[in-house]
């Protein structure tokens, strides 16, 4: 099996982290690493990850070699940031009580209060010549742009009110000159999330693109002759970042075109960082294919054909370009483990394994990537997970499993969940229903304006391929969280004959009322799936994609679980459901998380709606 490539030649020198049993608490406790940093000489790499603690920054040599852990003590950090000069990095922790920027020497030590407020940051930088550090922060309803001296002093504000206080996506960007700051500002409509330019001391605000959805943070070229974004077409692509191209803007002229890659390419998965290398040419950015996430690479000038960069199985969750240009640190997960720290040179080649941490659990076995067809004849691609173990006269129950996000992938990574409920005696089915990430921009488009409803057949459809294999015994169950949840009202009101039992979790089943109950990212969402109109521009489509409001015929048993503080998918939302379903003398149970926002954050929370899930399953499909 080709997961297991990556480890050759490495074994040796990292012998595998040991198995752990795989149990509800234990899913709480895998071992990730995420937020890879180059120090500026190539010879260092800062991460951040749960070995020693809840978020603690550790360092590598590139080349290989024994981690040290940065800071002492029990607080959590992350966002390591070096230097310029790489003498010192910077991070945010709490470790004051309060979400903070700190410094400390690259040796580490004792590190250095930067700011001391209780407003939530992100996004830190160092300036080009390492005497500020810029970053986001929310300050009266508002999220705008700081800069702290590094030396000390009170942070200046660069930009008034240029985000929502919700807005936790962005970051600034420095010029190589440090004289302007590029940045995404909704600044000229609350729906419209453009570039924008300032300079260093918060003069000459300046508009640089229109009509374009930004969908990733802006990244200057070395030589400051482009800004790098992804973004999609307002009113013509509306499947949020996954439908969304590169963009680049020339400086100074601030002239933006989109780079015409092969088609299937153009439709990276949004958000993800993107990676210039010193010429000022190349860019580096991650894309998902069929589950695979891997590196890929486009030159700016010419065909901007897009090329592949690694070509293993997994994903790739976290990755950064040395400042030489000639090396690439990612993370890599595998169905079998949760993952670890590679290297691998920019002229290709194999990867390096630096760290051997990633959990895996006792007899696990790799789901089976298969095909289905779903009602209309299109084909869905999905995972399917069998018990360890199975004996040839038994008949087990079957789960569909829907992944969040709308535009997402399941992916090819570690999914404890399913593992686990496989090890538990059930057949699970996790699917990339239509709109999912890594199969062309056709197949995303079929779900315009159809949220959940033509989706909710495929699902319907996950349940019939379940059902019709000699191992599993009639009985099917579905469940997701988010987008998931969504999508498994949506299956259950298509045809709820189908399904024996489900557990949707956090999710949204009127997106009128969502709209008025959600954040500003929720709203901005719930447009971006109705193909840009608002509730009241056209209640015909939103009435369509209301689960609510085809309760009638539902017979499934349902397990409702959300957080009370959840402002992405309104907790109102789990709330109104079950009163309906009560009043239509449906079988439900309902339980709520206080202090518990947008999924389960709080491991004791996870384990519990886990827990809860399983008895649930066990009650209606053994």
């Amino acid at each position: 099996m080709h997961y297991w490539l990556l480890a050759l030649g490495a074994a040796a020198a990292f012998p595998q982290a040991p198995p752990v049993e795989l149990t509800l608490e234990s899913m709480t406790l895998e071992t990730h690493i995420n937020q890879l940093a180059f120090s500026p000489d190539g010879k260092q790499i800062a991460f951040v990850s749960n070995k020693n603690g809840p978020g603690k920054i550790g360092i590598i040599p590139a080349s290989g070699g024994t981690p040290r852990w940065l800071i002492p003590g029990t607080g959590s950090e992350s966002s390591p940031r070096w230097s310029p000069d790489g003498r010192q990095i910077a991070f945010l922790s709490n470790r004051g009580g309060q979400p903070d920027i700190w410094v400390v020497k690259e040796e580490g030590g004792d590190p250095v209060r930067l700011t001391n407020d209780r407003a939530v940051k992100q996004g830190i930088v160092w300036s080009p010549d390492g005497m500020r550090i810029a970053y986001m922060a929310e300050h009266d309803k508002f999220r705008d742009i700081y800069a702290v001296e590094v030396k000390g002093g009170t942070p200046r504000q660069i930009t008034t009110n240029s985000n929502a206080w919700d807005e936790y996506r962005w970051a600034p960007s420095w010029s190589p000159d440090g004289k302007k700051i590029a940045f995404v500002s909704n600044f000229s409509d609350y729906y419209d999330d453009e570039l924008w330019l300032v300079d260093a001391d918060g003069s000459n605000l300046v508009k640089v693109t229109s009509k374009l959805q930004v969908m990733a943070n802006p990244v200057w070229s070395p030589d400051g002759k482009y800004i790098a974004f992804n973004a999609s077409r307002q009113q013509q692509e509306f499947w949020w970042g996954d439908m969304s191209d590169i963009y680049v803007t020339e400086m100074p002229a601030r002239k933006t075109r989109r780079l015409r890659m092969n088609t299937f390419v153009s439709d990276l998965n949004g958000g993800y960082h993107m990676y210039w290398a010193p010429n000022s040419r190349t860019l580096y950015f991650r894309y998902i294919y069929r589950g695979y996430m891997n590196i890929w690479a486009v030159n700016v000038e010419g065909d901007s054909v897009a090329t592949q960069v690694t070509n293993g199985a997994g994903s790739i969750p976290d990755m950064d370009v040395s400042p030489a240009g000639d090396a690439i640190a990612l993370v890599r997960t595998t169905q079998m483990e949760s993952g670890d720290l590679f290297t691998m040179s920019t002229l290709g080649g194999e990867e390096t394994r630096l760290t051997n941490w990633g959990t895996t659990f006792k007899g696990l076995i790799p789901p089976v990537s298969i095909s289905f067809r779903s009602t209309d004849g299109k084909y869905i691609h999905g995972y399917l997970y069998k018990p360890p173990k199975m004996e040839q006269a038994k008949k087990y129950p079957g789960l569909v499993q829907v992944h969040g996000g709308g535009n997402n992938a399941y992916g090819d990574g570690f999914h404890s969940l399913e593992h686990y409920m496989s090890h538990k005696g059930y057949v699970v089915l996790a699917i990339d229903y239509r709109g999912s990430s890594g199969y062309g921009r056709e197949f995303q488009l079929l779900s315009l304006g159809e949220w959940a409803a033509g989706q909710g057949w495929d699902g319907v459809a996950a349940s019939d391929f379940l059902r019709s294999l000699p191992y599993v015994n009639g009985k099917i169950g579905i469940y997701g969280g988010s987008y998931g949840g969504i999508m498994s009202m949506a299956a259950i009101t298509r045809d709820s004959s189908k399904f024996q039992a489900g557990a949707p979790f956090y999710g949204i089943f009127n997106w009128a009322t969502a709209y008025e109950d959600a954040d500003r990212l929720g709203k901005f969402w719930v447009i971006m799936g109705h193909m840009g109109y608002k509730p009241g521009e056209n209640p015909e489509l939103y009435n369509h994609t209301a689960t609510i409001k085809h309760l009638e015929n539902v017979t499934t048993p349902l397990l409702i679980i959300h957080g009370e503080e959840d402002r992405r998918a309104p907790f109102s939302q789990s709330v109104r459901l079950v009163e309906e379903l009560k009043k239509l003398g449906k079988v439900v149970e309902f339980y709520h998380y206080p202090g518990e926002q947008h999924g389960f954050r709080q491991p004791a929370n996870r384990m519990d709606a886990y827990g809860r899930m399983e008895a649930w399953f066990d009650k209606y499909l053994k």
